[in-house]
């Protein structure tokens, strides 16, 4: 294996697709070595990457060596998971629809890897890290979504306190954070749009009564936690339009939320902290186009559906619209309906919307547009086909839940938030074409993948209070489940008493 890793690492330099071959090698490798424990290895590999995406943003993705970075070493694992779990794996007409998306996108991938090289790759991480979706829907077990509950809860609290520190961080002092091994980014990179979707779910998290509530401590501390969220989710409203639509997917939880409390609790929280915001009016001047103020916040609502001049957010705005009008034209109305321009073609040089002097903005700030460009009309049909039949049958599976396993409904309701922010923030961003963004999503989905069948198979699992349940002394029930049943033997004839 190290000496596998040093040939990789010294092709990365001079043939970047052999280096590839070296990875495959690598992991098959890695199936012989390990064998059923390379599933714990995926599941600790990726937990770890989505925990440094979150706090440290697109400065974490860069951490490897080119074109090796954290995200294609566990996408690697990830493959060599699906592959260990092939024999007893369940697939669904999801995972043909996600099939299909991904071999389409993948005909409009390969031709172009001897013109376009690591740059076809790249490119193609829109649909290649849905690799991800496939493995975690089939490794996840019921017993997983505890654990995964309890590692969350812990995480909320310091993600709320680090996002003001990130962001003053990158905003205030970016020029003289240190760089990530080998790239221009700061190893801290805080993104608005980004950070809005992982609020929206701690928010969603909170609202579906997942967070703990047993004993005074806990909701004390869920209750201190509020008011920091809120400020959170103010800040990056303020600095970004797609970030204030992300927020906005929180209100679809309350389709799974049947404790008028709860939401009574928090509306008057945001009453009072709105009110404060409002009598204090802060400005906070970053030295960016954009302060930090209720001001650009009423700026960011009101140029969603009207224009504004000549302001930053109008400006903005008509360069999308701009460019995304005429990839319509050329696909729809044009030549490239059936097969788009392919992955690999810097879309922002060869349209003429390039903004960037070193020419790294490759794709316009829509993941939908994208794909219509790279792969035609074919590609974004099958792309909102495959979106329309999960978020269906999510909600598909709560409504049955509610009869069924109501235990499973909150569940499924954060993972529904959590995609819904996703594809928001990527309809308006460049989010599900990077690692930060793109593999958050993938895992999400291929989460909510795994928790319809869950729901369905296993009913009868707590999939939030097992771990509580655990540290009370009480049987889970996995060990109930699984406790041998003893039969009291009558005596019969020639049978003692």
């Amino acid at each position: 294996m190290a000496g596998l890793g040093l040939l990789a690492g010294a092709l990365s330099a001079l043939a970047p697709l052999a280096a590839l071959a070296v990875v495959g090698l690598v992991a098959g490798v890695l199936i012989l070595a390990l064998g059923r424990r390379a599933i714990t290895v995926f599941h600790v590999g990726l937990g770890a990457i989505l925990l440094g995406y979150a706090f440290l943003g697109k400065g974490f993705a860069y951490l490897g060596a080119p074109p090796l970075y954290v995200g294609e070493i566990t996408l690697a694992l990830a493959a060599v998971a699906v592959i260990m779990n092939l024999s007893t794996a369940r697939f669904s007409l999801i995972h043909g629809l996600l099939f299909a998306f991904m071999a389409w996108s993948a005909f409009r991938t390969f031709p172009f890897l001897g013109s376009y090289g690591v740059d076809a790759l790249r490119d193609g991480a829109t649909w290649a890290y849905a690799l991800f979706a496939i493995a975690v829907s089939v490794t996840l077990v019921p017993e997983h979504f505890s654990r995964l509950a309890a590692i969350y809860r812990r995480v909320i609290p310091v993600f709320l306190l680090w996002v003001p520190l990130a962001a003053a961080l990158t905003l205030a002092f970016g020029a003289a954070l240190p760089r990530a091994p080998g790239s221009g980014v700061p190893i801290v990179a805080f993104k608005g749009g980004d950070t809005a979707v992982h609020l929206a779910a701690i928010a969603a998290f909170f609202l579906l009564g997942l967070y703990p509530r047993h004993g005074r401590a806990s909701q004390v501390t869920e209750l201190l936690l509020w008011p920091i969220s809120l400020l959170d989710a103010a800040l990056v409203a303020a600095l970004n339009r797609a970030a204030f639509l992300a927020l906005m997917s929180v209100g679809t939880v309350l389709v799974f939320v049947r404790a008028t409390s709860r939401w009574l609790a928090v509306a008057a929280v945001g009453l009072v902290m709105v009110a404060l915001v409002a009598v204090v009016d802060p400005q906070v001047d970053l030295g960016l186009p954009r302060n930090i103020s209720i001001g650009q916040l009423a700026d960011n609502l009101t140029s969603l559906f009207e224009s504004q001049g000549g302001s930053v957010n109008e400006a903005t705005k008509q360069w999308r619209v701009q460019w995304w009008n005429s990839i319509v034209d050329y696909t729809i109305h044009g030549q490239y309906f059936w097969t788009g321009k392919g992955f690999g073609i810097n879309l922002a040089d060869a349209d003429g919307f390039q903004v960037l002097a070193d020419h790294s903005l490759r794709a316009p700030h829509s993941v939908h547009l994208e794909i219509l460009a790279r792969s035609g009309v074919p590609g974004l049909v099958l792309w909102i086909t495959f979106q329309l039949a999960f978020g269906a049958s999510l909600l598909r599976a709560a409504f049955r839940s509610m009869q069924t396993a109501p235990r499973w409904v909150p569940v499924l309701g954060w993972v529904f938030v959590y995609w819904l922010a996703a594809l928001t923030d990527g309809s308006f961003d460049v989010y599900i074409g990077g690692p930060q963004g793109g593999i958050w999503f993938w895992s999400v989905i291929g989460l909510g993948i795994a928790a319809i069948r869950c729901s369905a198979e296993r009913p009868e699992v707590n999939p939030i209070e097992a771990e509580a349940e655990a540290r009370l002394g009480k049987p889970s029930l996995r060990s109930a489940a699984h406790r041998p049943v003893r039969r009291r033997v009558q005596p019969g004839v020639g049978e003692s008493g």
